[in-house]
């Protein structure tokens, strides 16, 4: 029972099973994951920032926005001031991986390898 492109059913029973063996390959290898942040600060150019630096720009940009709202340096300032406190929240998170034992990764390896296969040969392969 073949559609329109030709494909079978079990063309798009394996793409599906594919997409759901990734999923829970991905999500097994980042449960093992363990998110930290602190307030540590950060170097531009050998220059010490700390965390409480980093809203300047935004403060600025916004008072010179309030007082000349069709100011493009002023939007730019505010826009680079949101940017800066976005990146210093990203610098400073610290991604560290849980202790697991060889067949954990194995199967989490395993099971993202099989889907992407499943997905390759969905839809990429040829029905004789």
């Amino acid at each position: 029972m073949a559609n329109d492109n030709g494909k079978k059913a079990s063309d798009f029973i394996e793409f599906y099973m594919g997409i759901l063996l990734i999923i829970a390959g991905v999500f097994f290898l980042l449960s093992k994951a363990v998110v930290r942040s602190g307030f540590y600060g950060f170097n531009i150019g050998g220059l010490n920032v700390s965390t409480g630096l980093v809203v300047i720009p935004l403060m600025f940009g916004i008072i010179w926005l309030v007082n000349n709202p069709k100011s493009i340096m002023a939007r730019l300032l505010t826009i680079a001031g949101a940017i800066f406190i976005v990146g210093s929240i990203i610098v400073n998170i610290r991604i560290t991986f849980t202790t697991t034992s060889m067949f954990d990764y194995l199967i989490m390896m395993l099971l993202i390898a099989g889907g992407i296969g499943l997905i390759i040969k969905a839809s990429f392969m040829a029905r004789k």
